[in-house]
């Protein structure tokens, strides 16, 4: 199993992104089709309850990260399958040419996010900013998620992240 919600806390998106985050709201999928267990976990910016809703954005027109993160069977594929499915979508004409990036084993931006894979681990981190369309020209693409993939990746790494069942919330 995997925990999206321990791969990063509020603090490490503080410090990559200067920015204020609710905590972290866990929502897994559970053992997928093809024996990966996936978690996302989605954190929302503070300070944003009081504006208006949009019902036809995501989470109502608020700023969030998103991370999935998705545990393979011990087969050295799956990993490479998660970042596999965005070249083909970029074959089949669905996203754009997703570009490499030098992170983890394995690494590519798709132009909205960054997917990533680390030994029997994959993910994908997104920062989703609607109401400041300025932000994202403060930062080159990709910019914002790497430096949460990379503290993705030191936490992978320390062997620090919980997988225990009884971790998982409703909230």
């Amino acid at each position: 199993m995997i925990d999206a919600c321990a791969l990063l806390d509020t603090s490490d998106i503080r410090s990559a992104l200067g920015i204020e985050v609710e905590q972290g709201s866990r929502r897994d999928s559970g053992i997928e089709p093809n024996g990966a267990y996936s978690s996302s976990c989605v954190w929302l910016f503070k300070g944003e309850n009081d504006l208006p809703h949009d019902r036809n954005a995501p989470l109502g027109g608020r700023s969030f990260v998103i991370l999935n993160a998705q545990r393979w069977p011990d087969d050295r594929e799956g990993p490479r399958s998660f970042l596999n499915a965005f070249r083909d979508a970029n074959e089949s004409g669905v996203l754009p040419e997703p570009v490499p990036r030098q992170l983890g084993d394995e690494a590519l931006w798709w132009g909205d996010g960054l997917a990533v894979r680390r030994r029997d681990v994959s993910f994908g981190i997104s920062v989703f900013t609607p109401r400041d369309p300025s932000a994202r020209m403060k930062a080159q693409p990709g910019e914002r998620e790497t430096r949460l993939a990379k503290a993705i990746l030191k936490r992978l790494d320390s062997g620090s992240v919980r997988d225990a069942k009884s971790d998982l919330r409703d909230d």
